[in-house]
């Protein structure tokens, strides 16, 4: 190539273009990058993203949502801000702004801030306050501002039932305290001292009782029933010694169309995860049906009881009802199993000593159900005068769920695999609040890097022996070649 006036113009001219057009390309990377944004999130269980769960909720979202923190601790206000823009990526309608507490300390003892960074989440126009910050914690705050009504849960007392508030192994205060967390009033009832069940209760919960019902109670509990009331009735394994096995609720089972089978689950297989005792069910697979949703968790269920459906029961799957027709009476129960033993297991119907042994003459094998969701449409109560005015039939659906086992929720046995998961869908159905399911707490499995000796010397011997060793030896063999040359 011959260099002369013409040619260098050029090559210079060529030059400036590479340069305009590298400019150019860089200017409009850097735009593209402001405009679409992608991250990547390379975690074990993705500790830097929102669960799945929690896109679901801010899915539900109608209106924005305000969080202000009261802090003025920079680095405070840099971790609130990381967990904040997790939500904000997904809901561009989510502000974030921070108040230094020091400035007004009257309007903060107004406002009740106790701890410095403090949330106040404001929805519409209901509010909560966050002490601590973390995605369980930010999402069920949403979850309960979401909930426009609190839910009443009220246990049965006065029959040994697991109680609500106490602390001992067998009750259900921590699993009460989930039920509080998620926007749930958890109370008790004596039907004894009351002898009445409000109309107001969502949700009417008899834990595993351990004395007789009174004739009366049972009446009451069967016109709940009849009046279209939600239940969950958590039962135990029957006992052949006693003259009511069901403790005088043998009327509500009927009415319901189910029975308690005698004997309990016995699954040889539960030694393999541990457990020394046969009487154990533990459950893998579920079928479908809403509470199961997106459920795979393994579950444990100690001392369970089997449940059957009534062979002589109707329910709408057998005489569905002609389209349009009108209701002039409650309809049957749809009634489905939701929770299956796995097939090794059987129905143990002798008493337990040591080791179980399958009988072909007095067990059942398996698979077993333990519990049964029942579902039916029922005439809304509440609405009886727009009925009249309108002329037209308003219904709602009724849910139950009966349970052959009451200590999988206890304080002993709620913090195994699934147990706590699988009890919070099961009052989120009878709630109707099927989008709101419990958000799990994100385990950071990959922060601890877990290596053997030999291998944390090699790693050591590497890089403060063998790196400085290669830069010193390629670096003599360059200054040797130039000194030569």
């Amino acid at each position: 190539m011959n260099i002369n006036h013409t040619s260098t113009r050029r090559l210079k001219y060529q030059n400036i273009l590479f340069i305009l057009l590298f400019l150019t390309m860089i200017t409009l990377l850097a735009i593209l990058s402001k405009r679409y944004i992608y991250l990547s999130d390379w975690t074990v269980n993705g500790q830097n993203s929102l669960n799945e769960i929690s896109l679901q909720l801010l899915n539900t979202l109608n209106a924005p949502v305000k969080i202000v923190s009261y802090t003025n601790n920079n680095q405070l206000k840099k971790s609130i801000r990381e967990i904040i823009k997790r939500y904000q990526r997904n809901r561009d309608d989510i502000s974030l702004s921070f108040v230094d507490p020091n400035t007004n300390p009257q309007k903060m003892r107004a406002l009740n801030i106790s701890v410095d960074g403090e949330l106040i989440v404001s929805y519409e126009d209901r509010q909560e306050h966050l002490t601590q910050l973390s995605e369980q914690d930010l999402s069920n705050a949403l979850h309960r501002l979401i909930r426009v009504q609190e839910k009443k849960i009220i246990f049965i007392q006065g029959h040994g039932e697991r109680h609500p508030e106490r602390q001992a192994n067998f009750d259900l205060s921590d699993f009460s305290r989930h039920l509080q967390k998620q926007g749930f009033y958890v109370g008790t009832l004596n039907l004894a001292e009351k002898m009445i069940i409000p109309d107001d209760i969502n949700i009417l919960v008899i834990a595993a009782p351990q004395a007789e019902f009174l004739p009366g109670e049972v009446q009451l509990l069967i016109a709940y029933v009849n009046r279209g009331g939600n239940l969950l009735w958590l039962g135990e394994p029957l006992k052949s010694t006693t003259n009511k096995p069901l403790h005088g609720l043998l009327p509500l089972a009927e009415l319901l169309g189910i029975e308690f089978l005698e004997g309990v689950i016995v699954d040889p297989g539960s030694q393999k995860y541990g457990i020394s005792r046969p009487d154990y069910a533990i459950i893998s697979e579920y079928p479908e049906h809403a509470i199961n949703k997106n459920f795979s968790t393994i579950t444990l269920f100690p001392q369970a009881a089997g449940i059957e459906r009534l062979p002589d029961f109707n329910s709408n799957k057998d005489k569905p009802e002609a389209p349009g027709k009108p209701q002039t009476e409650q309809s049957s129960f749809n009634i489905q199993s939701f929770l299956n033993t796995v097939e090794r297991s059987w129905l143990e119907t002798s008493p337990l000593k040591g080791t179980a042994q399958f009988s072909d003459l007095m067990d059942t094998l398996g698979p077993i159900s333990i519990a049964m969701a029942l579902n039916r449409a029922v005439k809304n109560l509440a609405d009886t005068a727009l009925q009249q005015s309108e002329n037209n039939n308003i219904s709602r659906e009724q849910r139950i769920v009966v349970l052959g086992d009451g200590d999988f929720l206890s304080n002993t046995f709620l913090g195994n695999a699934g147990n706590l998961l699988l009890g919070m869908n099961i009052f989120n159905w009878l709630s109707h609040d099927e989008q709101f399911i419990s958000i799990p707490s994100q385990i950071r499995e990959d922060i601890i890097l877990d290596i053997s000796p030999r291998w944390l010397a090699f790693l050591g011997a590497f890089f403060l022996l063998f790196i400085p060793a290669a830069l010193v030896t390629t670096g003599s063999i360059i200054w040797f070649k130039r000194r030569n040359r």
